[in-house]
């Protein structure tokens, strides 16, 4: 007697446990009546068969080797695959283990004329697969390009209301303050706490962590532009984060990717991602410890020492006295008084400059004008006795954006008139910057502008500055690094000190 197992799949959250059964039915009547034992079924839920990222259909393949069964049923062909290059190689796999693929509706024989009909229905059903693909997306973007929702989970801080999106007022409250928090230096973690602490929630009741803080920073929903297959589309979400608080989160993201720690880290390590082991090249990161007194000690350690990549001796060092070190050899190269009116200068030059352009101000009046239009037509709308829920709400929606961009236009008519002078300038560098260098967002300032990288060796340091207005951004690989550390020693064979891209420390 033969031996089979039947393989089962439906492809979208709108099929249900019912084609499954189906289809299970389905290749049992057919076992029965040619006399088939079925020894095992492998059934995929929700899964596409335009590709073989499928966990059941994998262990179907694998356990084909066991040689327990010499046949495969599926209602059609399609449930195995709508790839038909994919088919062919997966039904070479079975062959060459010794088990036959059948298809209980479509009755193929085993002759030339039937692995002609059988290509010919692979091919249709990846024909059709694609097509009905191609209709989706075209639905989808007609949807998009008149601000329709389309479906799907819930997007945390909006409502759907007649298909539209609308914002929801108390996430929405719980989204700016998030965004202000994290652009306030505060980490996803404590943000996390201090959400739970003041009773939020989200809309599925469950608590926050530091896993969704980060999913809504990194959503750009939330700009009220969303971008899908290279296009963009500003007509689907209502925005709630405008883009002076948008920017400054994402420079930090930015800022993130090459220092890791700071994003798991309460506590200010300044130097992570710039610190490098002068032994083995690779990165060092902040750590704390308990004592026996059970005070808290903060440290730098090397990386590869602490997880044994590679033999390196370089011991941890005291977070505070490597810090000061940095902070007090940046203090003494910029505070004279050369130094401090060359800063002077350069940063009224380029506050006027920007102060200056009124590009984002033109764009803001552009946008209030549009939006104000999209309002009186809604009120002649309601005027001839079109009132429903969505005109509506959607007129509610444009007195929102209307008073969010009143908002905007002041600020940007107030920036252009708030030019800083250069004794301002000058006296934020003398009394706070260069005197004031405790402050955690001082040390931040000085390391983040003016340290590229930080050599640490077991008998000195070397900081590498930042003397170029947009220098590139530095992986730190190993590599990368023994090739720096050559220039370094290059540099200091020569001269006291140098920059990597001139033959001598600039002036």
């Amino acid at each position: 007697m033969k031996t089979a197992v039947i393989y089962a799949r439906y492809s979208s959250d709108s099929q249900s446990e019912q084609s499954i059964e189906g289809q299970i039915h389905v290749c049992k009547d057919y076992a029965e009546k040619n006399n088939i034992v079925i020894v095992d079924t492998y059934i995929d839920r929700a899964m596409t068969g335009t590709n073989d990222n499928r966990v059941a259909f994998q262990k179907m393949l694998k356990d084909s080797n066991k040689h327990q069964f010499s046949i495969v049923l599926v209602y059609k062909l399609d449930r195995f695959s709508r790839n038909k290059y994919e088919s062919v190689i997966h039904k070479k796999t079975l062959k060459d283990n010794g088990v036959s693929l059948v298809s209980c509706m479509e009755n193929i024989p085993n002759t030339p004329e039937g692995t002609l009909m059988e290509t010919l229905l692979e091919g249709f059903n990846q024909y059709f697969s694609e097509e009905l693909t191609q209709k989706v997306n075209r639905g989808l973007r007609e949807s998009w390009l008149k601000g329709n929702a389309t479906g799907g989970k819930k997007v945390f801080g909006y409502d759907i209301v007649n298909k539209k999106y609308v914002i929801n007022e108390y996430e929405k409250e719980i989204i700016l303050k998030v965004f202000q928090m994290y652009a306030s230096d505060y980490r996803a973690r404590v943000i996390a706490e201090t959400l739970n602490e003041l009773g939020y929630h989200r809309n599925n009741g469950k608590k926050f962590d530091e896993k969704y803080v980060l999913w809504i920073l990194h959503n750009s929903r939330y700009t009220g532009v969303v971008e899908h297959h290279g296009i963009k589309y500003d007509k689907i979400f209502p925005r709630i984060i405008d883009n002076n608080l948008w920017n400054k989160v994402n420079a930090i993201n930015e800022e993130n990717k090459f220092a890791p720690s700071r994003k798991k880290e309460i506590f200010d390590y300044i130097l992570s991602g710039k610190l490098i082991c002068g032994e083995c090249k690779h990165k060092m990161y902040g750590e704390s410890g308990t004592s026996h007194t059970k005070d808290i000690h903060y440290y730098y350690v090397c990386a590869s020492r602490r997880k044994k990549r590679c033999p390196c001796t370089m011991k941890a060092i005291k977070k505070q006295v490597l810090e000061d070190i940095v902070i007090n050899t940046i203090t003494q190269l910029l505070n004279s008084e050369q130094n401090i009116q060359f800063l002077t200068n350069a940063i009224f030059n380029y506050h006027q400059k920007h102060s200056q352009d009124n590009t984002n101000l033109k764009l803001l009046e552009q946008r209030r004008k549009e939006t104000f239009n999209a309002s009186q037509n809604i009120l002649k709308a309601i005027e001839q006795g079109i009132i429903t829920d969505m005109t509506k709400s959607r007129l509610q929606q444009l007195e929102n954006e209307l008073a969010e961009l009143d908002i905007e236009i002041t600020k940007e008519k107030y920036r252009d008139n708030s030019l800083i002078t250069k004794e301002e300038i000058e006296q934020f560098l003398r009394k706070q910057v260069f005197e004031d260098t405790q402050n955690i967002k001082i040390r931040k300032l000085l390391v983040n502008t003016f340290v590229r990288a930080v050599y640490l060796y077991n008998d000195k340091v070397v900081i590498l500055f930042n003397y170029t207005n947009s220098p590139d951004k530095p992986k730190f690989t190993v590599e990368e690094n023994i090739e720096t550390e050559k220039q370094i020693n290059s540099a200091l064979s020569n001269t006291q000190g140098s920059c990597l891209y001139l033959h001598s420390a600039p002036n």
